[in-house]
């Protein structure tokens, strides 16, 4: 039977190999409060919860009534930041879905076609294609996302610190 001190190794080493699929295991290791505490995006506060809402969702997070409010700087600067957020998470899900197939193509080791796709770089990704797939398809969790937008610079590196 496991220890707890076990089981906590265990789940580290588990969390970093997820992060280091991902490619966020950087972000990961500057983030020592992860480490010590589980992220956990149902325990953001309000503002917190807010930013990372206005990022994923640009506008969409306020009502019509507060978009005729905003001043015409800021409704341009949450649409900017909202776009820069669309094409960074769009050629994460492709580099993702690369591994993936790198994965399964893996496995026919005397087919010169898998052989072909294998040498392609994982991290070679095409602005023109916008992949549809779901975070949940691709088992990445809001937690992820937010580390994610954290090391691209769409949240401040203090995130978890705000109140």
């Amino acid at each position: 039977m496991l220890t707890t001190n076990q089981k906590n190794i265990i789940d580290i080493s588990q969390r970093e190999s997820r992060y280091m699929y991902l490619g966020l295991l950087s972000e990961y290791q500057l983030q020592p409060e992860i480490i010590s505490q589980k992220l956990d995006y149902t325990k953001l506060n309000p503002h917190q919860h807010f930013l990372f809402k206005r990022v994923l969702h640009g506008l969409n997070v306020y009502k019509a009534d507060e978009i005729e409010a905003l001043h015409w700087d800021k409704k341009r600067r949450i649409k900017k930041v909202w776009q820069r957020a669309q094409t960074e998470v769009n050629i994460w899900k492709q580099i993702i879905c690369n591994k993936m197939a790198n994965e399964i193509l893996s496995i026919f080791k005397n087919s010169p076609f898998a052989l072909g796709m294998l040498e392609i770089p994982e991290t070679e990704a095409d602005n023109s294609y916008v992949n549809k797939l779901t975070f949940k398809y691709l088992n990445i969790a809001y937690e992820d996302v937010i580390l994610f937008y954290m090391s691209k610079g769409l949240l401040p590196k203090n995130y978890l610190e705000l109140k």
